[in-house]
């Protein structure tokens, strides 16, 4: 039997092939959009790829199963009842399918969606019994899916759903079977996700505090809070509900000259310049009005959260290597509408265009500022559980995705210097902050964990 897993850094999301090469045949299940991969890995096996299976209509990716599908010919199977758009295969509980010495069995598992199913895998030649479980978004490596991406009304469903899935269905399988999940460390799709690929059914029982509490506990713990959910997420689900757009049919991204760019974002102020940029870079000059998501592993999770997915976008970048792999990312996460790029400031600064300038300040200036102005405003943009580990005294609270979606208020010409962990987040808001007129925003170097390594005092509150 083959099995490989593939992993989308930044994301966490994590896709599986299983196939047999004597058998020349192999599935795909929980495809990213970008599909080269999966190409290239079944050509050297000399597999073709005979299918593809969703494990559940995702929220945080879209999916490339349609993309696979018209590349290899293959069908997409998803759960039966899943409330897709386009032509798919049903998938019941107890279902097989057998590739070679691949054997497949479909588990009914609802919990993250209504429709979700795992699938039980067979290496027929070492035997007959389950050796590996992909559990989809139901069960992670430490955690669980979250169950309220389907709807408030279906949330007391999905929990039942999810602790039956987690401790009924699952309870057939003994401590040795593999766990291999759609999403791993990185993911919004659940909190507290270990960075570790797999694990086993018995080290999560003993271990994830998910499967140690009875239902009343179980449902109070998943109810106390509502998780942050990107502004993206909608559109990816309905995205996915559709069938995505092939690539192919996407925008090509030609290379605008500044007056283009200008009448560009001039025309409609829904349009955004995203600034790819090392957040020093910005800081020194750019283009008024951008926003700063420096290129990363996680950028495609900050512009779900600072950046409706509708909007029409151009991207500035150093080079075309960095703009080709931000359209990547953006296009995993529902930002199709990438309509050109800027190649670097110089053209830009060569006709005589205005720049803005976002200073940067040290956690050592900002130590003397602070102590020198009384009225001088830090404001901490980390999570809570980040701020609770530790903050500046007197700093302001106010997690990224929260100044994005109920603002801020204060005097324009306020201080303000913004501080995050490691000072990717700072430059977002402070990006952002500039974008709603405050004059005199600073972002902080090295963010939080510079201050505590230069032995500047926190508090805990």
């Amino acid at each position: 039997m083959f099995f490989q897993q593939f992993k989308v850094e930044g994301l966490g999301c994590l896709s599986y092939m299983i196939g047999c090469p004597l058998d020349g045949r192999a599935i795909v299940v929980d495809p990213k959009r970008d599909i080269d991969e999966y190409l290239q890995i079944a050509r050297i096996n000399k597999m073709k790829i005979t299918g593809i299976i969703e494990t559940h209509v995702h929220a945080d990716h879209v999916s490339g199963a349609a993309e696979l599908s018209y590349q290899t010919g293959a069908p997409i199977h998803l759960g039966a009842g899943s409330p897709v758009e386009y032509k798919y295969m049903p998938l019941n509980d107890g279902d097989e399918m057998v590739i070679g010495n691949a054997r497949i069995r479909v588990l009914a598992t609802p919990g993250h969606t209504p429709n979700s199913i795992s699938l039980a895998i067979t290496d027929l030649s070492r035997g007959d019994f389950v050796e590996m479980l992909l559990t989809g978004d139901l069960l992670f490596v430490g955690s669980i899916g979250r169950p309220d991406l389907a709807g408030g009304e279906l949330l007391e469903e999905q929990i039942h759903n999810a602790y039956h899935s987690l401790n009924v269905k699952l309870a057939d399988f003994p401590d040795y079977v593999e766990v291999y999940p759609a999403h791993g460390a990185g993911s919004l799709c659940g909190a507290g996700i270990s960075a570790k690929p797999s694990s086993t059914l018995g080290f999560e029982r003993k271990t994830n505090p998910f499967l140690k509490l009875d239902f009343d506990a179980f449902r109070a713990e998943l109810t106390k809070t509502t998780p942050h959910r990107p502004i993206n997420f909608t559109h990816i689900i309905n995205t996915n509900i559709r069938g995505a757009r092939l690539l192919k049919e996407l925008p090509q991204i030609s290379e605008y000259k500044p007056t283009t760019c200008k009448q560009f974002l001039n025309e409609n102020r829904d349009r955004k310049l995203i600034d790819l940029r090392e957040a020093t870079a910005f800081g020194g000059a750019h283009i008024p009005g951008s926003l700063n998501i420096g290129l990363a592993p996680n950028s495609a999770t900050w512009i779900g959260n600072v950046v409706e997915p509708e909007s029409e976008l151009l991207l500035l970048g150093n080079n075309r290597q960095e703009i080709d792999s931000a359209a990547t990312m953006f296009r995993r996460v529902g930002y199709d509408q990438i309509k050109g790029c800027i190649i670097g400031l110089s053209s830009w600064i060569l006709e005589a265009e205005e720049t803005g300038f976002l200073p940067q300040i040290t956690v050592h200036s900002l130590h003397h500022v602070i102590n020198k102005y009384s009225n001088h405003l830090v404001l901490d943009v980390r999570n809570q559980q980040e701020w609770e580990s530790g903050h500046i005294a007197g700093a302001e609270h106010l997690p990224l995705p929260e100044l994005i979606n109920q603002g801020f208020s204060r005097d324009l010409e306020q201080h303000i210097s913004v501080i995050c962990m490691s000072g990717y987040r700072s430059n977002i808001a402070a990006s952002i902050l500039k974008q709603r007129g405050y004059k005199n925003v600073y972002s902080v170097i090295g963010g939080m964990s510079t201050w505590k390594a230069a032995g500047y005092e926190t508090v805990m509150d």
